[in-house]
């Protein structure tokens, strides 16, 4: 099958998005601290504020083509959301379990899990450049957390990891389905973690600045993230998205670090500048070409 070039100008869009998606939700973190609950109330909460307001959004923007739209991609739709629904509610687990530090840590293999689903479900090759500004990000990333990674928190390392899987698998859902409503499925996602989260949850335990948080995470930055995620899709290849992971882990530090003066030490700075230097040497080289796919429909 002939290769197909990404277009330059929409592969840019394309990492914009991937940039912006990952710089909204390295505030995750820090409203997690703020929240200073368990995981399943913070990710219920979460969704409660944000599964209305997604909804009224996707109805006014999408009319009476919703249920169209539902069942032309009735498939995608739903298996991106419970994907997406897991990875959130784990993610958010993780970090109340073990230090952030082991979670971001684990984040910042997405490419790999990235690049290798993409290049079974969509034959998308990714170029040696990528590969290269994977391995230096996984470095820099090793330099951040240092010796951090130890055997205590072991449930939310593998949460971590279980995240980090669904979101790999996400991207290349969204890059097969370019053409499915972002809108719905940010929507779906929040109706299932709702609906997942709704029995563990606790939200009597949580106090004024908690709800703050999770009214932050659920209403603004969380559904904005994941709709520029998922967008970012449509224009550059799963591999090269994920490569703005490393992003959340630099911006969440810096997050904690100016609001609850935790200065970082210096092989902070050190694995951020090497995670900077490796992602914009990873963006700024040829579009990778892919093997054109059709779009999942049901």
């Amino acid at each position: 099958m002939a290769a197909l070039r990404l277009p330059r100008e929409g592969r840019q869009l394309g990492l914009l998005l991937a940039a912006t998606g990952m710089f909204l939700v390295s505030t995750d973190s820090l409203f997690i601290r703020i929240a200073d609950a368990d995981g399943w109330t913070i990710a219920f909460m979460s969704s409660v504020w944000s599964t209305p307001i997604m909804w009224c959004i996707a109805v006014r923007s999408l009319g009476r083509d919703l249920p169209e739209r539902f069942n032309r991609h009735r498939g995608p739709l739903l298996a991106s959301s419970l994907l997406g629904s897991a990875s959130m509610t784990a993610f958010v687990t993780a970090v109340t379990k073990t230090d952030v530090a082991n979670v971001v840590a684990i984040i910042a293999a997405a490419p790999i899990f990235a690049a290798v689903i993409a290049r079974v479900a969509l034959g998308e090759r990714a170029a040696p450049r990528t590969w290269r500004a994977i391995a230096a990000t996984i470095a820099g990333i090793l330099v951040i957390v240092g010796g951090s990674l130890s055997g205590d928190g072991l449930s939310g390392n593998l949460l971590a990891l279980f995240a980090i899987c669904c979101f790999g698998a996400n991207l290349s859902i969204w890059r097969r389905s370019p053409d499915l409503s972002r809108m719905l499925l940010v929507a779906l996602t929040a109706t299932f973690t709702m609906l997942a989260t709704a029995v563990p949850a606790n939200p009597s335990s949580l106090d004024r600045n908690a709800l703050l948080a999770t009214l932050a995470m659920g209403s603004l930055f969380g559904p904005a993230a994941r709709f520029c995620m998922s967008m970012a899709t449509r224009y550059a290849p799963p591999a090269e998205v994920s490569l703005f992971t490393p992003v959340e882990t630099v911006c969440a530090t810096v997050w904690v670090w100016l609001w609850f003066d935790e200065v970082p030490p210096t092989a902070t700075f050190v694995g951020a500048a090497i995670v900077l230097t490796a992602v914009t040497y990873g963006v700024t080289g040829p579009a990778a070409e892919v093997a054109p796919t059709p779009t999942l429909h049901t």
